[in-house]
């Protein structure tokens, strides 16, 4: 049985802009860098803390959050004005709680979740898993955290490799004197090219395999579209350019003949984005895009795309299950280099010709660390874009939007003129203003308690 909603309080509630009046480090953007969240999940986790605020102010009993809707609660406590305001219109002084861990509090808080959970069904229907379910972000994932760190695995592998080299050599010894070149050379490359092609099919399945895994309601399959363009791309200057180029598209940047580019209009556009460039063309004036893109580089509505994907991807790659997949890797390749590096040690005590295998061991142990770099970074690069793609795009309504263009199509829906201007170089403003850019932090809150039971009414 629902509970009928009051319209009135709750459209009050959705209204409520908590970034209000917009700033650079505002309270959504200050909410997504401190706890490394995606962008839509910040929105879903404030929508939550929406409906949990509608059940305290309706409520005559003690209400209870999920951990990532008390961690909304906590920030929206640290902008006090904007609580005040909130508490003024829902007509009711909401209190936060905090557990003493006592045995009384723990009975007193289970009653409360229970209690929240059911009337929160009976209000909005069931609760989304993602909020209400997970401690984090980062736990719909489903990776336990490898016991063994890759930087230990590296040094003990490598020490391995070293100390196996010797045994392996007088194995591999009659074998390499009887095989003259070019055939081994000829068979070393083969083998060579045979290791990274397998080695590539296999870990783009295994990532795919792992990927699956994730809860289905996991932040991972509800990114936006300029995430995934970092994500791809590994490079943040790609996600500005998609901006500035859009701006440039309607003709509110202009770009001059020397490359220098300037506000020529306002920006019909209320998004974040949009408000720190124009802040930026303000404040630096008629520049080179070089300048803006450096302004812009630095500031947190740009840097949080950077802090939570990278943050998805030193979580995974702290994961066991990539653990195992990057074990592999290693060995494999340690493997094909042994052979190349007992090759090498047999000529040297043998008195042969070195340089073709010497240039080949140093070509492989080149290209065995970037290759393992690279894998660190495949799920992000390769696995989760393709995913899009090839299998969550098509699913969904037809994204028509510039930015889901971008991502699909890349630098291909840039502009000429634009394109011409990122190529540019230049090393200094057209314009003389001068001024630094940072990111603006408000002092944190000084004291917060361990853990959240819930809420009761005040005044």
């Amino acid at each position: 049985m629902t509970q009928k909603v009051n319209a009135n309080l709750w459209n009050k509630i959705q209204g409520f802009d908590f970034d209000s009046p917009m700033s650079e480090y505002g309270f959504s953007t200050r909410l997504a860098n401190e706890n490394y969240w995606t962008r839509n999940f910040t929105e879903e986790a404030i929508l939550e803390y929406k409906k949990f605020m509608y059940l305290a102010a309706t409520s005559d009993f003690m209400v209870s959050p999920s951990e990532i809707v008390d961690v909304v609660w906590h920030q929206h406590l640290i902008f006090t004005q904007s609580y005040q305001n909130f508490c003024n219109l829902i007509d009711k002084q909401v209190q936060h709680i905090p557990s003493t861990h006592n045995r009384e509090d723990f009975a007193r808080f289970k009653q409360a979740k229970e209690r929240t959970t059911e009337l929160y069904t009976k209000t909005f229907g069931e609760q989304p898993k993602a909020i209400w379910n997970y401690s984090d972000m980062y736990e719909s994932l489903n990776l336990e955290k490898a016991n063994l760190k890759i930087r230990t695995f590296l040094v003990g592998g490598i020490l391995s490799f070293l100390v196996l080299t010797v045994p392996f050599y007088f194995v591999l010894r009659p074998l390499y004197v009887n095989l003259n070149n070019p055939y081994f050379m000829l068979a070393f490359v083969g083998l060579i090219f045979c290791t990274f092609i397998g080695l590539e099919i296999y870990n783009r399945n295994a990532l795919h395999k792992i990927i699956y895994q994730f809860n289905s309601d996991s932040f991972v399959f509800n990114l936006q579209a300029l995430e995934l363009v970092y994500m791809k791309t590994q490079k943040l200057e790609k996600v500005i350019n998609g901006y500035v180029n859009e701006f440039v598209k309607k003709k509110q940047i202009r770009i001059h003949e020397n490359n220098t580019v300037e506000k020529v209009a306002e920006f019909n556009d209320s998004s974040k984005e949009a408000f720190q460039i124009s802040d930026v063309f303000k404040l630096k004036g008629r520049a080179y895009y070089s300048d803006i893109q450096g302004y812009l580089l630095n500031k947190p509505i740009f840097s949080n795309t950077v802090n939570c994907i990278d943050a998805l991807k030193k979580y995974f790659v702290k994961s066991k299950k990539f653990g195992w997949l990057f074990y592999i890797n290693f060995t494999s390749l340690a493997l094909l280099l042994m052979t190349g590096v007992i090759r090498l040690t047999t000529g040297v005590l043998r008195g042969k010709a070195i340089d073709l295998i010497l240039i080949a061991d140093l070509m492989l142990v080149t290209a065995i660390i970037f290759y393992l770099n690279r894998l660190t970074k495949l799920v992000c690069t390769v696995t989760i874009p393709k995913l899009y793609e090839e299998e969550i795009l098509p699913r969904r309504e037809k994204k028509e939007s510039w930015e889901w263009k971008y991502f699909i199509y890349g630098d291909g829906v840039i502009t000429t003129p634009f394109v011409t201007l990122v190529n540019s170089k230049s090393e200094s403003s057209f314009s003389s203003d001068g001024g630094s850019s940072s990111s603006s932090c408000v002092s944190s809150c000084g004291s917060s308690c361990s853990s959240c039971g819930g809420c009761g009414g005040g005044d």
